[in-house]
């Protein structure tokens, strides 16, 4: 019996422990979003961003042009042609096709991959300003009100004392 409430005692004052290291963590929020949309770089950045959108879509436009053409050349004359031949036009426009796709997959890429080079500096300096500003107000934490895609996650916070997003954004500036 006395063995039972020794554990007891042990665990009853673990509980007591570790809700006290709880209580003594302090939290704050931000929202990275929002602090992106106020910094000019970020602007620079979709400008760039938009430029090579354009330059991608105008190259991209251009093979999908000559592609249709020689679907259209193709139908044109696949009446006239043999069996074998036809197959090996198809093969040949099916192979075009897939390049074409490839490519405009690869120019996707290029562009998501140019953007996070242009915008890691910018969240690299806004991590070091988060950063200050823990460490200026002791927290030992700091949320995030959504997703890294701007989706909004389940968060409840009981003081706007606990956002610290301007302070970050002042920090930055």
């Amino acid at each position: 019996m006395s063995k039972k409430i020794t554990i007891a005692i042990i665990l009853f004052g673990t509980l007591f422990t570790i809700q006290d290291a709880f209580a003594q963590v302090k939290i704050g929020y931000t929202n990275p979003a929002r602090i992106l949309s106020t910094l000019p770089e970020v602007e620079e950045v979709d400008n760039q961003i938009e430029a090579l959108i354009n330059e991608s879509d105008a190259e991209l436009a251009q093979k999908a042009t000559e592609l249709q053409k020689t679907f259209t050349d193709y139908e044109s004359v696949m009446n006239t042609l043999s069996e074998q031949e036809r197959s090996a036009r198809e093969e040949e426009l099916m192979a075009l096709n897939q390049q074409f796709e490839q490519d405009r997959e690869s120019m996707m890429n290029q562009i998501r991959q140019r953007r996070g080079e242009l915008m890691r500096p910018i969240i690299e300096k806004m991590n070091v300003a988060m950063q200050e500003v823990a460490e200026e107000l002791g927290l030992d934490l700091i949320l995030n009100e959504g997703t890294s895609s701007g989706d909004a996650i389940v968060f409840f916070a009981n003081s706007e004392q606990m956002n610290i997003t301007n302070r970050i954004i002042e920090k930055i500036k």
